[in-house]
């Protein structure tokens, strides 16, 4: 077994024991279950013992493969900060780059902001994960994730993206010229409403809407239910009902007449989006890049007010 392939089985093999199956290494890696299979073997025939136990639905570490993560772990990561470190100080910011975030801040910010970051960073290796599932990102090898304020664990360092803006209820005018328009919150009951089910709790999101100092909280007993906030908004404007959408999601058509405001008087508190990340210490330099990145702003605020206007569709 060659030094390369000694480095790049020793690589693998932390990976797996890492997320716990050859699938989800592989899908990190970038490579074939197949070949993340491979390696690991090769890697055991060079020590002359297995380091996993492998069976049809999991696989363990054996005693020697645990002693050997123990070992081999810190120094993989020393190697990889070192070369990082090495090219960072020679002006170039390179390196894996590994966030999750949910759907919506991706689709209607980030997705843009990461062009500009690739474009500013081309040495950086992007690896974005979309999706509500509450992601441990310690344990899944994430470096960073995005996820509103009220969704943050306590431990983490986060730093505020996004500032707590608000939704507001909004319909067709075809919808709303057909119909008796609600002048209270408990006539939302007798209208159709476009909703979403949360994908952590598996509940219907209700609308907490806020006027002056009251509260009120409306979960409609038979919604249209929909996962995204495009396909919302989409419906929305075909007239299929209200929406409670972000302000800036929804103001361009607004503005153009496809949608108007209902209970304007009302409307909903949105978190704060932030970025978090385990520790300010052993931050890579391609995350560090990432945090000044978002931090300057221009990249975010200038996209007609969405640095303070995002949902929370989880």
């Amino acid at each position: 077994m060659r030094q390369k392939d000694i480095f790049e089985g020793v690589a693998v093999f932390v990976a797996v024991a890492e997320a716990g199956s050859f699938s989800e290494a592989a899908k990190r890696l970038g490579i074939t279950p197949s070949a993340a299979s491979q390696s690991v073997r090769s890697l055991e025939e060079r020590i002359g013992a297995p380091l996993l136990r492998r069976t049809t639905r999991s696989i363990s570490l054996t005693d020697i493969g645990a002693d050997y993560l123990s070992t081999a772990a810190p120094a993989l990561s020393l190697l990889r900060k070192a070369t990082e470190e090495a090219a960072d100080r020679n002006g170039r910011v390179a390196g894996l780059l590994r966030l999750t975030m949910p759907r919506a801040p991706f689709d209607q910010l980030m997705a843009d902001a990461m062009v500009r970051f690739q474009d500013a960073y081309p040495n950086v290796e992007l690896e974005i994960v979309v999706e509500a599932r509450m992601n441990d990102v310690v344990k899944e090898g994430f470096d960073a994730g995005l996820r509103y304020g009220n969704f943050v664990e306590k431990d983490m360092v986060a730093v505020p993206v996004i500032s707590a803006s608000k939704a507001v209820l909004v319909a067709s005018p075809d919808y709303i010229q057909q119909r008796l328009m609600p002048a209270l919150p408990g006539d939302l009951l007798s209208h159709r409403t476009v909703m979403c089910r949360s994908q952590v709790t598996g509940l219907i999101n209700p609308w907490i809407l806020q006027s002056a100092n009251e509260t009120v909280t409306i979960v409609h007993p038979t919604p249209t239910i929909v996962q995204d906030l495009t396909s919302q908004i989409a419906l929305a404007v075909k007239g299929l009902g209200i929406l409670s959408a972000p302000l800036a999601s929804v103001v361009e058509l607004i503005d153009l007449g496809k949608l108007s405001h209902v209970l304007p008087d009302w409307a909903s508190p949105l978190e704060a989006l932030y970025l978090y990340f385990p520790s300010r210490r052993h931050q890579s330099p391609a995350l560090k890049a990432f945090i000044t990145f978002l931090k300057e702003g221009s990249s975010l605020s200038s996209r007609h007010g969405l640095a303070s206007q995002m949902t929370q569709t989880t």
